[in-house]
């Protein structure tokens, strides 16, 4: 029952959807909930893609994007809006903090448990739209 071809389709279907939205990201936030891994590699190859696009049509490249980056580990007690902290700082070798913080915007760190701060996020969002 396996069709490679009909899973090829739909990854790159899902990948032009996810393209498109990192397309109107100028002036915007990404916000990644524990994914160390995944989220900085996949949200990388799009941002290329997206700035190959717009440098071959004349446009600028994706600008003033804040990021902000939330997991359960340690970011290494470095303030990652002043930029990479030298080699002899642990946080230099939080590989996913040095992708998100290469991006082209401030990338803010916060440790928290995920579960929390999505429900955080959610109820904040559900008071802001009742007012």
């Amino acid at each position: 029952m396996f069709n490679g071809a009909a899973i090829g389709r739909a990854a790159g279907l899902d990948f032009r959807l996810f393209g498109d939205s990192v397309e109107t990201l100028d002036n915007g936030v990404v916000l990644s909930v524990g994914s160390a891994i995944m989220a900085p590699q996949v949200f990388e190859k799009s941002l290329s893609s997206v700035n190959n696009l717009r440098l071959q049509d004349g446009r600028p490249t994706v600008s003033n994007l804040t990021i902000h980056v939330v997991d359960l580990q340690d970011g290494g007690n470095w303030d990652w809006t002043t930029g990479e902290p030298p080699k002899t700082n642990p946080a230099y070798y939080l590989r996913f903090c040095k992708s998100f913080s290469r991006m082209g915007g401030a990338m803010h760190y916060t440790q928290c448990d995920n579960l929390a701060f999505i429900q955080n996020v959610y109820h904040s969002l559900c008071a802001r739209s009742k007012a």
